[in-house]
């Protein structure tokens, strides 16, 4: 039990700079960091059988990638060379600003993001 609070208490820790958010109108109420990885690296395309368009934000790009997807830009964009390159398909996420996040997430329910603050419009995520 008390390593399930210690643990607990790192990881929100761990991701309290990070808010990861999706449309108050998707059902989605939690994600592993596996899940939020894969998505944002473009290996899955839906989460607990929801589908989910994941969107950068602008100015918390690189805290995001360094802290959830453990990649740094210089990383971040040789990998998408090689995938664009290799599958033809896959493309990075777009990145918008922080109003056009919000804008975005009113009018359409499968957007996620993540921001330093947390967005009006947006349910947050428990990231597990």
């Amino acid at each position: 039990m008390k390593l399930l609070s210690i643990w607990m208490i790192l990881t929100t820790m761990a991701f309290s700079d990070i808010k990861v958010m999706i449309s108050k109108e998707n059902a989605l109420i939690n994600i592993t960091k596996k899940e939020l990885s894969d998505l944002y690296l473009g290996k899955i395309t839906s989460i607990q059988g929801m589908e989910v368009t994941p969107i950068d934000n602008q100015e918390s790009y690189k805290e995001f990638y360094n802290k959830i997807i453990q990649k740094t830009p210089k990383q971040l964009r040789a990998y998408w060379m090689r995938e664009t390159y290799e599958s033809g398909k896959r493309q990075p996420p777009k990145k918008l600003s922080i109003q056009e996040i919000k804008k975005m997430m009113k009018s359409n329910r499968v957007i996620i993001s993540y921001s330093s603050v947390c967005l009006k419009g947006g349910t947050l995520l428990a990231v597990q």
